[in-house]
């Protein structure tokens, strides 16, 4: 461990404010707080503005944009993920097969309710993708997911 510094090392180091310095601080943290905007309307507008983000889901083969997905609030998360398969968030092994069968659209429900570049519905998702490009879109919500400090498994 390093010496304790003496009240004159530290007094030396970290000058005094004055009071003209705290009111120059507390001015300057006025002025920042004034450039955010305060009116509730904007903020709810720019809210949903953010969360209307959309990121690519990329070939990696190509390094090509395949579609462009919106990242879910948490109420679309909670209605997409059926509360029968949350019980098994711990052991996607052992879902019984009849709840696979009974949820197994909902991987192109998702891609519906998500994929907003090109735009289509669960049916021609189910036609038009193969199960590499599933797994893609798997992999983006999951990273999406463990970005923001959520694990999960297979959905």
């Amino acid at each position: 461990m390093g010496k304790k510094p003496s009240p004159e090392e530290l007094l030396s180091r970290h000058k005094t404010l004055t009071k003209e310095d705290v009111e120059r601080a507390f001015k300057q943290q006025d002025e920042a707080k004034r450039k955010y905007e305060m009116d509730v309307s904007i903020l709810e507008k720019n809210l949903d503005k953010f969360n209307e983000i959309l990121d690519p889901i990329v070939n990696p083969a190509t390094d090509e944009a395949l579609c462009w997905v919106r990242r879910p609030t948490q109420t679309e998360l909670e209605e997409m993920i059926p509360s029968d398969l949350i019980k098994y968030k711990n052991n996607p092994a052992g879902v019984p097969a009849e709840v696979i069968t009974k949820t197994e659209d909902m991987l192109f429900d998702m891609m519906a309710r998500l994929i907003k570049i090109p735009e289509h519905d669960a049916k021609w998702w189910k036609s038009h993708s193969n199960l590499v490009f599933q797994r893609l879109f798997q992999m983006h919500i999951q990273q999406v997911l463990r970005d923001l400090g959520i694990m999960v498994e297979n959905f």
